[in-house]
């Protein structure tokens, strides 16, 4: 019987912490332009030449491939933690489910500071991907693809019965959110977390696409991705080409098709396809860099960065909170995305000090105690 431990940092596979860094840039720039959007919400801002270029860019380059991108991810790391648990002799559904209840309590913290929070719904979905643990490595992979091929259809038929917002929970929302008192603005963050956000368009569609990327995050681990890409690149470039190809003329389908209004959308979706043409696209380019040998100190910043994914991310929206929120800056958009950037390579800087003084994140501790039921060495 093996010892029931964590997985320690020199056993981690730098690409995947590397990926989780970018992953995690991705998503606090996204969630600083959000709460733009929230401070400005009830005003109108006319879009200079350089704003109109930053949304641009940010919308096809980071816009929903962060929290995609750790959905991958979060699949392979719970297929690697099961495998672990189960070698161990105990039993994975009860430490799973615990793990998973621990993490919904970090999420409720995290959401009393951003009510945009992704914690809760790994926790939830990750208690739904338990129920796919003991399938093979093909069944997971067609499953998850399937999921992801169909969920626009669905996404479609929602949106042609006008089942995908809630404007009544968004308003109230902005009712507390602009009262503009701490305690307000807490409520506000709640509101959005555990009532805006049960609108079907996330509820369901966000969560059938989450499934499907955990499902085939799961997949890669069992199918030793990774080896394999490495001893057979030509597939890497494979699958980078095609997805490039793919995002692009899914990219400019959706142009053509809001320009001459095509209903196309109505029955098929193309949001999520192209998203996830997208994703993979950028997520091969940084494996294929890695590879290569190139950038070694951005992606050395990357990957200290991803090894404490859940305390640099609660961090990032603490310092949202009083900044953003609280203060209520009047800051154009380039500003809140700058302010990103520095909060990103500041926590690059942190998180290098930290990590040569301690074992793991703090947070990152925290939860692997709770979830092992037993203190594990946090100070090396």
């Amino acid at each position: 019987m093996n010892n029931n431990s964590p997985v320690l940092q020199n056993q981690r596979i730098p690409i995947i912490d590397i990926l989780r860094g970018w992953a995690l840039f991705s998503v606090v720039v996204m969630n600083y332009a959000t709460i733009y959007t929230w401070n400005t919400h009830s005003i109108t801002v006319e879009a200079d030449t350089l704003t109109s270029l930053i949304e641009r860019i940010s919308e096809i380059i980071l816009r929903s491939k962060g929290w995609t991108l750790l959905a991958l991810l979060f699949g392979f790391s719970f297929s690697i933690l099961l495998k672990k648990i189960s070698s161990s002799g105990q039993s994975t559904n009860v430490f799973f489910i615990k793990r998973m209840m621990w993490l919904f309590v970090f999420a409720f913290i995290n959401t009393l500071f951003f009510g945009g929070d992704i914690l809760n719904d790994y926790a939830f979905m990750g208690l739904i991907l338990l129920l796919f643990y003991n399938l093979n490595t093909k069944n997971l992979f067609i499953i998850g693809v399937t999921i992801l091929l169909l969920t626009p259809f669905l996404q479609s038929f929602l949106g042609r019965h006008h089942l995908l917002f809630a404007p009544k929970d968004r308003d109230l929302f902005y009712e507390f959110y602009d009262r503009n008192t701490f305690f307000d603005h807490i409520k506000a963050n709640l509101i959005m977390r555990y009532k805006w956000m049960f609108r079907l368009s996330y509820s369901i569609i966000l969560h059938l696409i989450q499934l499907g990327c955990f499902l085939i995050g799961a997949a890669l681990h069992r199918s030793n991705f990774f080896s394999i890409i490495h001893s057979n690149p030509k597939l890497l470039k494979k699958i980078f080409w095609v997805s490039l190809s793919l995002s692009t003329v899914l990219f400019f389908s959706q142009i053509l098709i809001e320009k001459y209004e095509w209903e196309f959308n109505t029955y098929y979706n193309l949001f999520y396809p192209e998203i996830l043409c997208i994703m993979t696209f950028i997520t091969t380019g940084i494996i294929l860099m890695y590879n290569a040998g190139k950038a070694k100190r951005i992606f050395s910043g990357l990957q200290i960065v991803g090894k404490m994914t859940l305390t640099n991310y609660i961090t990032q929206n603490i310092i949202a909170f009083f900044l953003f929120i609280c203060l209520k800056v009047d800051w154009p958009l380039y500003q809140y995305i700058l302010i990103s950037i520095l909060v990103f390579i500041l926590q690059i800087i942190f998180s290098r000090w930290w990590l040569k003084k301690y074992n793991y994140g703090l947070l990152e501790w925290l939860w692997r105690c709770l979830s092992y039921g037993k203190i594990f060495s946090l100070k090396k």
